[in-house]
């Protein structure tokens, strides 16, 4: 804790580019919900701005389905970086490639900190 790891950990962009990831696959949900209320007749009893209806609907589905995946993946960036951290001898025992790759990455990212 003393080697400047809190304002590493602190500079956290994984979070906020799987959501932004989650935002992108939302509105690609949304666009096809869009396209299949223009493109079949599946809303035609419906009556309204059917493709705003359809849009934010598949937003919603591909913002929420994008958002578990991506908390999935978040916990295990999140995972190895405080066993790095915070065990890095037990990290190196028991992952030695990786723990080697991190290191090397690290270096390069910050020199002087590992």
């Amino acid at each position: 804790k003393n080697r400047g790891w809190e304002a590493i950990i602190a500079d956290d962009l994984v979070s906020r580019t799987l959501f932004l990831l989650s935002l992108v696959v939302g509105g690609v949900a949304g666009g096809v919900g869009a396209a299949a209320a223009n493109f079949t007749d599946w809303f035609d009893g419906i009556e309204g701005n059917t493709s705003a209806i359809s849009f934010f609907i598949g937003f919603l589905i591909g913002l929420v389905l994008a958002s578990i995946l991506m908390s999935v993946i978040g916990s295990g960036v999140n995972t190895v970086i405080v066993l790095f951290a915070e065990a890095p001898a037990e990290f190196q025992a028991n992952y030695p490639e990786l723990s080697n790759k991190m290191r090397e990455a690290w270096q390069d990212a910050y020199p002087g900190l590992v």
